[in-house]
């Protein structure tokens, strides 16, 4: 029986039958198979079509429309679809109700493979003509838009020719949109468009279509669940706004009215339209505009409080600046337009009078100096001089400290610009200032006087050595201060690189006496912490290790302080790189010489002194290739694998051999040494051993090559604690702390055994007798340690370690259900441990299992517990969290209790900081018992955090007393 749409009885089917709608599939078959042609199915469809009521035809474009969309896209040719086409042209006169399937049909239409753009002509041209875009719904007028961005992507060159007429078409139909899903598809669309598409005399018209909607005004619905935020559509209409060259004066007209305008967004929005304009107008735009722009931006520039506000008029100036300095060598605008900003500023400067006006000035000249070359040789070779003259002028400490940290700025400037040549006679100005600041004797002009001499270093002339000098040694060998201390050694560091024989003269071999190195007791620590600094530079390495090493190797009772210069300084990766520490070990065999020293020193020095020696090695072994520290390893271990079994403490030196191996090291001592380090784990009463027991059985489970190796270290570890006695009342501590260090290297690697071990601390943390130890592990777990499982000892890390700790650790503790009374301090503490350095991104995901844990742990008297819960609960109220809103009642009290905590001044801090934050956020108006200061007797003395809690405290309360919930009168 042949198919209904063979036959012209299709078209009542149509209109009486829904279920005809589901055979569409049946009838593209056979389309398809060519049983029949798509015109005859069209012809057999004339009734509905043509039908005289509207319901019918809107039926009957439907169902076709349907077939459309379902057929190949590569099937039909194009005389097909030419019929097509016009067919749809047609369909555009209907009754509206008609429309909706035309336009969905049309976009189907245009997808497939041999469609001529050419067609979309006559469309078009019909499409603006007889449908008025915005008296269509919501969905029409999308597909209306993305009709005209489908055609514009096929062919761009064809959509040129439609002229004056497709253009104003288009501008008619997206007039009055409202939609801000329709608006965020045309503005993403309209960049593009306008760049290729002229618009010959309807530029005005086109963008005051584009301009009306700026600055953006909307707030979403907040029951819409894929909302368009207002933020979304500012960002994407701004680039249509200065989207052409020809929109510029509309444009900048537009953007200096809406600068002087008193609503702040509209000033973001049109600070960051100027920017963006930068990137498209041409040069000659703006020098109308440039008297307006520089007084809007100069009152945005000096705002007092709104630092965002400052931060993107910056972004501004600088784009502003830069397309200036574009015509710099031709046009006079841009000379003019700087040397303005500079007379401002100048002014702005000369009158400042504290701190933050004078570096507000500066912080607007070094935007505009760091535009381009120009710029940046006008302002910097004007502004030397004129700050060299306002330190003399300005007698105030922290004034004439700031000047020397701009200078600083300024030559570094110059430097990236490669304009010091421009400005030689300025910049070399500038280390006679540091040698006058550092000729002080407070502190402070010395530290910024050096730390901006090490800047210039390059323009330090050979007459200023030797008073630096002087005043550098004098520092080093008589100050106690240690910021002092480190920063006269990285100057004297940055001298000797631009003049290593006057520094090999006057510091090595002259004031520090190289030579008879330890003879001179005096600041000896002080000069060899110099000496070991100096090493790092090739002039000076050799001369100065081979000194130090005769003392180390000598054994002369100063050795342990050389131990601890050359330790300090080669961990120092900044100063050592792994290349040069290679090369210290292959020409002067650093290891040997510490080994020797270590091995002869072990029972005598104390743990501090042999922590610098096996530091020293750890750190030399890290930068060795795998191929030198597998033959240093097999030089050294199996004796004193022997000295162990004689004397435990020579396991720190096993120890610092293996801690930094490369993982693909691997050799026949590795399970000695592993059931070694699990027995001094467990069992050493020495507390020092027991840790690095600890993190060695850590480094080989975190570093063993997957397969035999880490299956048979894993072996050794479970059979030696299934074998191990109990009977050690001490013994179950020290488990609980070897399952932390397991657990870390575990869950570093990404191996899944960490749960294991993790369970096993858990389940510590739930019962009275070792909760704390077990707290103690987790905070193993989630802290990091500079000697243990980082990159620098080639251990295998991961980023997102610690969310999965916190996922897995949620997940446990349901499991586990809650602790007993007597351990639910550590439980809490635990929980603590694992919140502060869970990403907050990851705690927003989990917070209504996170913060009844924060609120319950306010009761309890630990600061470290406290400071951690406050900072949590600190972030939930700023983000305006309604489940830590619900819970004020209780939170409230237990905050007020804690701004009196007496033993610690972090948690009154964060406790009266996170009340205003409730009262920010939730308009919540606290009413305490007493209107008094809460903050008497909060700490005996006036330092800087007290300052701060009052600080805190003012806002705090000026917001509980003045700002109430909405309606509540303040003498409520």
């Amino acid at each position: 029986m042949e198919a209904i749409w063979y036959k012209s009885e299709l078209a009542d089917e149509i209109i009486k039958n829904n279920d005809i709608f589901n055979q569409t599939q049946s009838i593209i078959a056979d389309v398809v198979s060519g049983k029949l042609d798509i015109t005859v199915l069209v012809e057999n469809m004339a009734g509905v079509l043509t039908s005289k009521e509207v319901e019918d035809r809107e039926r009957g474009m439907r169902f076709f429309t349907k077939v459309l969309k379902e057929i190949p896209a590569d099937y039909l040719t194009e005389m097909q679809i030419k019929f097509i086409s016009k067919f749809y042209v047609d369909r555009l006169k209907d009754n509206h109700r008609v429309i909706p399937a035309v336009l969905e049909g049309y976009l189907s239409v245009i997808d497939m493979k041999h469609y001529n753009v050419q067609s979309s002509g006559e469309y078009l041209t019909a499409l603006f003509r007889e449908v008025a875009c915005q008296s269509q719904v919501r969905q029409d007028r999308y597909n209306i838009y993305l009709t005209i961005q489908k055609l514009f992507i096929k062919n761009v060159e064809y959509m040129k020719t439609l002229g004056p007429d497709f253009v104003y078409g288009f501008i008619s139909s997206m007039d009055g949109e409202r939609d801000p899903r329709n608006l965020l598809f045309l503005f993403n669309f309209l960049p593009n468009f306008l760049s290729n598409i002229p618009l010959g005399h309807l530029v005005e018209e086109m963008f005051e279509v584009i301009s009306c909607y700026y600055p953006i005004d909307f707030h979403p619905s907040p029951d819409d669940p894929a909302a368009v935020s207002r933020n979304d559509l500012a960002a994407v209409l701004c680039p249509c706004l200065c989207a052409i060259p020809e929109f510029a004066e509309h444009c900048l007209v537009l953007l200096i009215e809406k600068l002087d305008s008193n609503l702040r967004v509209a000033k973001i929005d049109s600070l960051m339209l100027l920017a963006a304009s930068c990137k498209t107008f041409k040069y000659e735009s703006y020098g109308p505009f440039l008297k307006a722009l520089w007084s809007s931006l100069h009152r945005e520039l000096t705002h007092k409080t709104d630092e965002e506000l400052k931060l993107v008029a910056h972004d501004a100036l600088s784009a502003l600046v830069s397309k200036l300095s574009t015509k710099a060598e031709t046009d006079q605008s841009f000379e003019n337009f700087v040397k303005g900003i500079l007379i401002s500023m100048q002014s702005a400067i000369a009158e400042s009078l504290t701190v933050i006006q004078f570096m507000e000035a500066i912080k607007i000249l070094l935007t505009a100096a760091n535009t381009s070359k120009q710029s940046c040789i006008l302002i910097i070779k004007a502004m030397i001089p004129a700050i060299l003259a306002y330190y003399e002028f300005k007698p105030l400490v922290k004034l004439q400290i700031s000047c020397l940290d701009v200078l600083g700025d300024m030559y570094e400037m110059a430097d990236h610009w490669e304009v010091l040549g421009e400005m030689e006679k300025e910049v070399n100005e500038i280390p006679q200032l540091c040698l006058t600041a550092v000729s002080e004797r407070a502190k402070d002009y010395q530290v910024s006087g050096f730390k901006t001499l090490i800047r210039v270093k390059n323009v330090l002339h050979i007459d200023l050595v030797l008073p630096f000098v002087e005043i550098l040694i004098y520092n080093i060998q008589q100050s106690q201060d240690s910021e002092l201390l480190s920063v006269c050694v990285e100057t004297v560091h940055a001298i000797a690189r631009k003049y290593p024989e006057l520094i090999m003269t006057l510091v090595v071999k002259g004031k520090c006496d190289l030579e008879n190195l330890t003879q001179d007791k005096t600041a000896l620590q002080k000069r060899l912490d110099l000496l070991s600094n100096l090493a790092s530079i090739d002039d000076f390495t050799k001369i100065i290790i081979e000194e130090m090493l005769k003392v180390i190797t000598t054994n002369d009772e100063e050795a342990s302080k050389v131990v601890k210069a050359l330790s300090g300084s080669i961990s120092n990766i900044s100063l050592y790189t792994e290349e040069k520490v290679a090369q210290i070990e292959s020409d002067h065999g650093l290891i040997s010489s510490i080994m020797e020293w270590l091995l002869k020193s072990i029972l005598d020095e104390s743990h501090e002194s042999l922590n610098h020696g096996c530091t020293l090695i750890s750190n030399t072994i890290c930068s060795l290739p795998p191929e030198k520290q597998s033959s240093i390893l097999s030089k050294h271990s199996k004796a004193i694998l022997e000295k162990c079994d004689s004397n435990e403490m020579y396991f720190l030196i096993l120890e610092c051999l293996y801690r930094s191996t490369s993982p693909t090291i691997y050799d026949t001592n590795f399970k000695d040494i592993m059931g070694l380090a699990l027995k001094l784990a467990l069992n050493s009463d020495n507390q020092l051993l027991r840790t690095k027991a600890c993190c060695m059985v850590a480094h080989f489970l975190n570093k063993a090559q997957s397969g035999p190796n880490f299956e048979i270290l894993n072996e050794v570890l479970k059979s030696y604690l299934t074998s191990c006695s109990r009977d050690n009342v001490n013994i179950l501590p020290r488990l609980i702390e070897l399952y932390g260090w397991i657990t870390k290297a575990l869950i570093l690697r990404g191996n899944d055994l960490f749960q294991f071990w993790l369970s096993k601390i858990m389940i510590s943390i739930s019962t009275s007798e070792c909760s704390v130890e077990a707290s103690e592990a987790i905070k193993i777990i989630m802290t990091d340690s500079e000697d243990c499982l980082n990159t620098r000892h080639h251990c295998r890390t991961s980023l997102l370690y610690r969310q999965r700790m916190f996922q897995t650790f949620v997940t446990l503790t349901e499991k586990l259900g809650p602790p007993n009374t007597d351990s639910e301090e550590a439980y809490y503490l635990s929980w603590g441990y694992v919140l502060e350095k869970t990403p907050k991104s990851i705690l927003n995901s989990q917070i209504n299992k996170v913060s009844p844990l924060v609120v319950d742990a306010l009761v309890y008297d630990n600061k470290e517990l406290l400071k951690v819960m406050l900072d949590v609960l600190i972030h939930f109220v700023q983000s305006k969290n309604i489940t830590v809103g619900h819970s004020l009642q209780t939170i409230l009290p237990r905050l007020i209790n804690l701004t009196t905590y007496v033993k610690c001044m972090d948690v009154r801090i964060k406790s009266l900081q996170c009340l205003y934050e409730i009262a920010n956020s939730y308009q919540t108006r606290l009413l305490l018992p007493h209107k008094q200061d809460i903050l008497i007797d909060l700490a005996p003395s006036l330092d800087d955090k007290k300052r701060l809690v009052r600080n805190v405290a003012v806002k705090a309360r000026t917001r509980w007393y003045l700002v109430g919930a909405p309606g509540e009168s303040k003498e409520d």
